[in-house]
């Protein structure tokens, strides 16, 4: 039996809703309730697997309760019952199972009975799934983001902002961020009102991606601070990790390099993460730098040190220094395609985006490599 609670505000609402769904075969109500604050504190004493609640009430909007159930009780299902579809569809963001448009028929009533019997299932295949494959999820933060679920497939994200919440919360993840914070990073547009109500709307959403591949209680607010809880490795966390070791092992290295595939979120430009990024850019400049000095005289290391520099000067692209480097390296080399190769990408870079002339030391340098 499917244990059910339906919760509206208009009595008469309720009392339809309840001789609709007692007519579904396999459907227990087990309570019903007008003020939603009263539900929520009395949840603790009632076994329940769904939950039918209305959006619009005083005392707590439907999508905050569902936010609270959700952090308290992660095996609890929600549907929303409206009659302001306009405002559901745009404002929620969800499937045709999340939400029952007032009056309720009897064909969609079903219809959404199902869909929650077919993820309640889904869930109770996945328990356990954590702990008998990798135990964490993965995460890559370099270029652009994706996250891998337990059988690394990549998770999809139902809209933008429940994608950003996430990569939000985990770039925070040593500190929990206060709402108010969260609203200025993801909304700083918008009007105070409605930023919180996406909020609402965001993390409930966030809640349920991450349970559907496994994660139970992703996402705790105390005191009006949210914090990311899932178990998680990414590329970021590995590079990192390299970084801040003196370990300057060819290996350490190689995997630095093939870590560093483009820059901190390139591909998703968070105003709020800009400042990190470019704090692991030069973090990874001043380590491939070290690595370079200390192999100055290593001849069998040449082919790591053209690879750190070539990378350098992706990362630095109007570095003069790391420019003459890696010239001076291609000369010792004797490459001479690839000194021409430099030299056009050095005037295109200064010359032609920047307009200003080549130092004398780098066009001395490439004559000089040309005059034999």
């Amino acid at each position: 039996m499917m244990r059910v609670l339906l919760i509206d505000d208009e009595e008469i609402a309720l009392e339809v809703l309840e001789i609709m769904t007692s007519n579904i075969e396999g459907i227990e109500i087990v309570g019903k309730y007008t003020n939603p604050v009263l539900a929520l504190q009395e949840l603790a004493n009632i076994q329940v697997d769904v939950i039918f609640i209305d959006m619009e009430m005083p005392g707590m909007h439907g999508i905050e309760f569902a936010e609270k159930v959700m952090e308290r009780y992660s095996n609890i299902e929600v549907l929303f019952v409206t009659a302001h579809p306009q405002f559901a569809i745009e404002a929620f963001e969800v499937n045709a199972s999340d939400y029952l448009l007032k009056p309720v028929s009897m064909t969609r009533l079903r219809k959404a009975i199902k869909k929650v019997e077919e993820r309640i299932t889904l869930y109770k295949s996945r328990e356990g799934l954590s702990e008998q494959t990798h135990k964490v999820l993965y995460a890559r933060f370099m270029s652009s983001f994706a996250l891998q679920d337990y059988q690394q497939n990549e998770v999809k994200w139902r809209t933008r902002k429940v994608k950003e919440l996430f990569i939000f919360l985990w770039h925070n993840r040593e500190n929990p961020i206060h709402k108010a914070n969260v609203v200025e990073a993801l909304w700083p547009e918008m009007d105070a009102t409605k930023a919180v109500t996406l909020l609402h709307t965001t993390v409930y959403q966030l809640r349920k991606a991450i349970k559907d591949i496994g994660v139970e209680n992703s996402i705790t607010l105390v005191n009006d601070h949210y914090k990311l809880s899932v178990p998680l490795t990414s590329d970021v966390l590995e590079l990192m990790q390299i970084v801040q070791t003196e370990d300057m092992h060819p290996l350490k290295v190689e995997r630095l390099l093939e870590l560093y595939s483009g820059d901190y979120l390139e591909g998703d430009v968070y105003p709020w993460s800009i400042q990190y990024q470019q704090w692991i850019k030069q973090a990874v400049l001043l380590y491939l730098e070290k690595f370079i000095t200390s192999t100055e005289s290593k001849i069998d290391q040449n082919a790591l040190v053209e690879k750190c520099l070539e990378k350098m000067l992706i990362l630095d692209m109007y570095n003069e220094t790391i420019m003459h480097q890696l010239m001076k390296h291609y000369q010792q080399l004797n490459n001479t395609q690839k000194i021409k190769v430099l030299y056009e990408t050095i005037t295109n870079n200064l010359v032609d985006e920047l307009g200003i002339k080549i130092p004398r030391e780098i066009v001395d340098l490439y004559n000089e490599c040309f005059s034999h």
